[in-house]
């Protein structure tokens, strides 16, 4: 009889409060445990993780405010980590139903790769606008764009641990190469987006958190896909964020403004 695969959930958090209950509630169903811990969080994040009551979720508050420090926090959680697959889960990340069964069902069924590619859609303004795909820049093998690692094999990647400081950290292998650098064959892309909320407003207390306000963006942003479905969690009835609050007049006045010079930007300066 063949081992049941386990799959553990990283998520790092300071004041969230906004996202980070449908960010845990979008993917516990399908993982087997969600690491939280938590660096200073003054807002409510602490009682909307709580609020989920879900035994899934194991919850540590290890407060820092250093760039290294968070890094090796990371690698902390990774070596405190007996799992067969982890999956890193920011408190701004969001996965729609289908994208999340999608890529669980791929990786239990191709347990021979190292890690998985997604993409994601940016969310600008609110949550019925994103970033124009050409303002992603980020290149992983033959894929560029918005996109990520998410998912990593435990089991497959000699010397896997986190390095480089907060703003730049990522997994590298024992020869210090970041895992994406590895041989191409040892990894898919799998066509399945998710939500990722990083500009927009996180939290009431968004200002004390390191490198946070810089990340807030004003841009027209684009419509999504005819064919893509929010995450199911959106339509739950809780006390949290509102979810489906459109972006103000001001807001809007003030990207039509901006807009054209940050296009400029992305088009030709950031490349």
């Amino acid at each position: 009889m063949s081992e049941i695969m386990k799959i553990v959930a990283h998520t790092m958090v300071k004041n969230e409060e906004n996202w980070v209950g449908y960010a845990l509630k979008s993917v516990i169903d399908y993982v087997d445990e969600i690491m939280i811990w938590d660096t200073g969080s003054t807002d409510k994040t602490v009682e909307v993780i709580k609020s989920l009551n879900n035994p899934k979720i194991v919850y540590r508050k290890i407060e820092t405010n250093s760039e290294v420090a968070l890094t090796e926090l990371r690698q902390k959680m990774l070596e405190q980590t007996k799992a067969d697959w982890l999956m890193v889960l920011d408190g701004d990340e969001i996965w729609p139903d289908k994208a999340i069964e999608n890529t669980i069902n791929f990786i239990k069924t191709n347990s021979e790769l190292e890690y998985v590619v997604n993409p994601y859609f940016d969310l600008i303004g609110d949550v019925y606008h994103c970033r124009d795909a050409s303002t992603g820049h980020y290149k992983i093998h033959d894929k560029s764009g918005q996109i990520t690692i998410r998912f990593v094999n435990l089991k497959k990647i000699p010397g896997l641990h986190w390095g480089m400081p907060y703003g730049s950290e990522g997994l590298f292998d024992k020869d210090e190469s970041p895992i994406q650098n590895r041989n191409n064959d040892n990894y898919k892309f799998v066509d399945s987006h998710f939500l990722h909320a990083s500009h927009l407003v996180r939290s009431s207390f968004d200002s004390s958190v390191m490198q946070r306000p810089k990340k807030y963006k004003f841009e027209l942003g684009v419509g999504f896909p005819d064919e893509f479905e929010y995450p199911s969690c959106f339509y739950i009835p809780v006390a949290w964020h509102n979810p489906w609050l459109p972006r103000g007049v001001k807001y809007t006045l003030i990207s039509l403004v901006l807009w054209p010079i940050q296009f400029i930007k992305h088009t030709f300066l950031d490349k």
